[in-house]
């Protein structure tokens, strides 16, 4: 009788709580009297029939009857005054000689139920207990009388080691290849996890954005944007869980996505420009700054264009969404190295109608999206990992005193016509201010 408990075998656990359902224990002292259970009756049980092994306190128990197909050994702990309520039941009196020297117990059977009386339950106790496994339930020992090694197993429970029995597991676990149904279970469907999960989140977006189409009438065409891309991205997930072969999912996700431009490949690492709106920013702190004409939204203002004109723009394009700011920013997206901003990028012909986003062309910040995208990489979620560039491309903070300055400067002298109505006609900042106020600028500088 051991004192060592012993919390985890190779037959407890989720998995094989998982394989042996009909073979339970609850409020146990260690995982024990259930390994031994799932060693003896896993063979002897049938499938539709199950036992239980339950602890509790004579204050809590209550006298259940017998349930054909079911096999419940229940231990009861504390003071019972008398066993008269027990006479419906068979007293045990061999089990109660045979535990006289280990501890105080009494037992009773009916049909497929037995019922365990301690004053005081110890682990020792508790291990000895599991000796007398087949008396507890002797039809599932009647026809199959014990073997070699089960008897070993019993005995062992009396040594004051727990290495015999230990081992003796291992031997029944190995027998079972237990190891094997672990990892089936665990494996099950692995290889397609990311691209289901994925294929759910996308599936959930797009359902979201159709459920709000109509009622967002201002940000109409950025949610059509995004089920068109998301659509492109869920076309290719659903072609690599249904047939793993062809393109990759990173060759679809750039082929359907017209905003990014690949410039170069070198080994692990990909260098790309990509094109969108300026669409993710703090609306609250837009309308904090904007009003003020000395600040750094006004900063470095080309001559041309009056304080309360530009305000007028910026109102258009962060405030109303009647207009809309082609902004671009370039990266090398490495799969050992992480994402890096390419700070002063000479971009190509195809981004001369795109602003260059200060906070990246100026200044090489992406913020916690560098840190986002290392997390898609560990899940080797190469599409998730771009898309965190793609988005901090688009990303405006309105509380970076520094790169808003910039942007000032270098949209108001810009003349690429990165300002885009809602018909899709372009304009630069200029025109697009000329267009606002139906004529001329004033030349007057407030």
């Amino acid at each position: 009788m051991f004192s060592k408990a012993i919390y985890s075998t190779q037959f407890t656990g989720e998995i094989p709580d998982r394989l042996f359902t009909n073979i339970t224990a609850n409020a146990v002292l260690d995982s024990t009297f259930l390994t031994t259970m799932r060693c003896l009756l896993h063979k002897r049980l049938p499938q539709n029939e199950s036992v239980k092994l339950h602890l509790t306190n004579a204050n809590y128990f209550t006298l259940a009857e017998p349930q054909t197909g079911i096999y419940k050994i229940t231990i009861v702990t504390g003071e019972v005054e008398n066993f008269r309520f027990m006479r419906a039941y068979t007293r045990l009196d061999d089990l109660q000689i045979f535990y006289a020297r280990k501890a105080k117990a009494t037992f009773f059977r009916k049909e497929n139920n037995t019922v365990i009386f301690m004053d005081r339950l110890e682990l020792k106790h508790f291990h000895a207990l599991q000796m007398m496994l087949p008396k507890y339930i002797p039809s599932l020992f009647a026809e199959f009388s014990l073997t070699d090694s089960e008897m070993a197993l019993l005995k062992s429970l009396g040594n004051k080691s727990a290495v015999e029995y230990e081992k003796i597991i291992a031997e029944f676990a190995k027998d079972l290849d237990i190891r094997a149904e672990i990892i089936r279970a665990k494996l099950n469907g692995f290889e397609t996890a990311f691209e289901r999960k994925r294929l759910n989140e996308i599936s959930d977006e797009i359902r979201s954005c159709e459920e709000n189409y109509e009622n967002q009438l201002t940000s109409l065409r950025i949610l059509a944007a995004k089920i068109r891309e998301k659509q492109y991205t869920l076309s290719g997930l659903k072609c690599a869980v249904q047939e793993r072969f062809g393109d990759s999912e990173l060759m679809e996700y750039f082929m359907c996505n017209k905003n990014l431009t690949i410039v170069n490949v070198n080994g692990t690492a990909i260098t790309f420009v990509s094109h969108g709106y300026a669409d993710v920013y703090d609306i609250d702190a837009f309308e904090a700054f904007v009003g003020n004409h000395n600040g750094y939204l006004y900063s470095g203002l080309n001559t041309q264009i009056t304080k309360p004109q530009m305000e007028k723009l910026y109102r258009a394009i962060f405030g109303t969404n009647l207009l809309k700011l082609r902004i671009c920013a370039a990266y090398t997206a490495d799969v050992q190295t992480g994402l890096k901003a390419m700070q002063y990028y000479n971009f190509p012909p195809e981004s001369e109608t795109y602003l260059p986003n200060p906070h990246i062309q100026e200044y090489g910040c992406i913020g916690t999206y560098a840190a986002r995208f290392q997390e898609y990489m560990r899940k080797r979620d190469y599409v998730g990992g771009i898309d965190q560039a793609v988005v901090s491309g688009r990303n405006l903070n309105f509380y970076d005193s520094a790169a808003i300055a910039v942007l000032s400067r270098t949209l108001s002298h810009s003349t690429a016509t990165c300002i885009e109505d809602s018909e899709g006609n372009l304009f630069t900042p200029m025109g697009a201010i000329k267009n606002l106020e139906g004529g001329e600028l004033c030349q007057d500088q407030s």
